[in-house]
């Protein structure tokens, strides 16, 4: 188990990430609206969101995207930190400025892991001189999708802010991907009978040069849906808060 000093976290949702995180963190306190997903996770169970914001310091959102919407304003407004991973919350522009807003006013910091993806860092970096164009192309299992095909197939090319309508639980990286690089990045999605991983492969242009990044995730050991690399992100973000040296951008 990581050691975080000084913080009490706490987590909305008691799925397959919420218990991997108390695995690795000791957890003051969780709410989910299911409250029996709660019960074999060793911490404080909740009533309400209210009652986690007033037990924790740091919240991780690991619920859905409407948790994000209904949740992160209030949160945010109590100077708390927050770790968000169903990015998708963050598609509307209006309501994501508001809660960069929020956070710079109430002293707060939001935290947006790496996902299931790559790049970030080099997209960060790439963006000091200038981007030409980031363009995901996602491919998944066509059931998983929606669509019975017999090979594999495009079943979206649009940009990020259409795509995560057309696939809320899908292309959550899209929008991840779209804060980072500062615009509504290109998007194209894959349906194919014969991968079982999901695979994303994200192409970078810019004054930099060019970069292809492609990963191919297998599922986590618990929960097949749920990319393995998705669960590690944030166990590794919040066990590097503290560190004192800080590796990458």
């Amino acid at each position: 188990m990581f050691k975080v000093m000084l913080m009490k976290i706490g987590i909305i949702g008691c799925g397959n990430i919420a218990h991997n995180i108390a695995k690795s963190f000791q957890v003051q306190a969780v709410y989910d609206v299911v409250m029996s997903k709660c019960e074999d996770i060793d911490a404080n169970v909740c009533n309400n969101v209210d009652e986690l914001i007033d037990e924790c310091d740091f919240i991780v959102e690991a619920a859905s995207p409407q948790a994000v919407i209904d949740y992160a304003p209030k949160i945010i407004e109590k100077g708390k930190d927050m770790l968000i991973m169903s990015v998708g919350g963050l598609a509307d522009v209006k309501f994501r400025e508001k809660i960069f807003t929020l956070a710079r006013k109430n002293g707060a910091h939001i935290y947006l892991p790496s996902g299931a993806i790559g790049g970030i860092d080099l997209i960060k970096s790439a963006k000091v001189a200038g981007l030409k164009k980031v363009t995901l192309r996602s491919t998944k299992n066509s059931k998983t999708l929606g669509y019975d095909v017999k090979e594999r197939t495009l079943v979206f090319k649009g940009k990020a802010s259409e795509a995560i309508k057309k696939f809320p639980k899908s292309v959550n990286v899209s929008v991840l991907l779209s804060i980072v690089a500062g615009m509504d990045i290109d998007v194209e999605v894959y349906a194919d009978p014969d991968v079982k991983e999901n695979i994303h492969e994200i192409l970078v242009e810019g004054d930099f040069g060019e970069a292809e990044i492609r990963v191919r995730n297998k599922p986590s050991p618990q929960n097949p849906k749920t990319s393995y690399l998705a669960v590690l992100s944030p166990i590794y973000l919040i066990s590097s808060l503290n560190d004192v040296i800080r590796m990458g951008v």
